[in-house]
């Protein structure tokens, strides 16, 4: 009895994936637009780098549905659109002249250490290679 109800939701739950991915395309737009406005408003230096869970809740949704809508929509998850924005904003910040250790505190990282990890996880170098290969 179980199995047949589980199913039966898997396939409402999929359905309405299908059906309302058109109509959610906003959601990516909506999704940015609260990345963006969440470092200018300067939230990531009380709060860190933000999270899945906070993305969600801010566009109204449970931080399951959000993450699967995303990876219907893009085929990635939302956690790697996530730190694809803040490494882009890293690069641009790096690129402006922003020292390494003020670059990682704006992004709302706690530690120096954990950024320099992140962008070379990103990038494939350290970012004191990058400010390197741009000279």
């Amino acid at each position: 009895m179980h199995g047949i109800v589980l199913e039966n939701v898997a396939r409402f739950y999929a359905r309405q994936l299908r059906m309302q991915a058109p109509a959610r395309s906003d959601l990516l737009t909506r999704f940015e637009n609260l990345l963006v406005g969440y470092y200018r408003g300067g939230l990531q230096v009380a709060n860190g780098i933000p999270s899945v869970r906070y993305c969600a809740q801010e566009l109204f949704l449970s931080p399951n549905y959000f993450g699967d809508l995303v990876r219907q929509l893009t085929g990635d998850t939302a956690k790697s659109i996530i730190s694809r924005f803040v490494m882009q904003r890293a690069r641009e910040l790096l690129t402006a002249g922003v020292p390494i250790a003020e670059t990682s505190e704006r992004l709302g990282y706690d530690y120096p250490q954990h950024f320099t990890r992140q962008f070379k996880k990103h990038f494939g170098l350290t970012p004191s290679d990058f400010l390197k290969s741009k000279r």
